[in-house]
């Protein structure tokens, strides 16, 4: 008796791999897509993404080192405090959610780059104590950073594409 033999390719359709194969290579189409979409959307704002993406890591190392702050010794509790940490991260996440949300909100835009500001300001004024008071001199480097930073926010409140011009 003879037996009936397949070709791989019949066995493949048979079990219907063929058709799996199809729909992953589809999904694989539909992500890369979305990503191209993401990346569309990411270069508009990419200096507000980046700016996102620096406070949600300054605020992730805070939250870690919850002795990062010395001086001033009367404050130390509320500047190695969790809140303000998450305030960073918070703010980080927004600035993030801004940006893929489009990034056309005005007043999202303010709030955000003030805080993102705010939040800037305070870390170089408290490393500028700990340089000058109690002499840590290895902080001048992240000084002059965060003095970057606050003149790229400067730059993104002032010629960012959601701010209107007053004529």
């Amino acid at each position: 008796m003879g037996t009936l033999q397949t070709t791989p390719l019949q066995d493949l359709c048979s079990k219907g791999h063929l058709m799996q194969m199809a729909i992953r290579e589809l999904r694989v189409m539909i992500m890369l897509q979305e990503i191209k979409t993401l990346w569309q959307t990411a270069k508009l704002n990419l200096l507000h993404l980046i700016l996102g993406g620096l406070l949600t890591v300054l605020g992730i190392v805070l939250l870690v080192d919850d002795s990062f702050f010395y001086w001033p010794p009367e404050w130390q509790w509320l500047f190695n405090n969790d809140l303000v940490d998450a305030f960073a991260i918070i703010v980080g996440v927004g600035l993030i959610a801004f940006v893929f949300a489009g990034g056309r909100s005005q007043l999202a835009n303010a709030i955000l780059l003030a805080c993102s500001a705010f939040f800037l300001m305070m870390l170089t004024v408290l490393q500028l104590g700990h340089v000058f008071v109690a002499h840590d001199y290895n902080r001048l480097l992240s000084i002059v950073a965060l003095i970057g930073w606050l003149l790229v926010i400067q730059y993104l409140a002032v010629f960012s594409k959601t701010v209107k011009r007053r004529k």
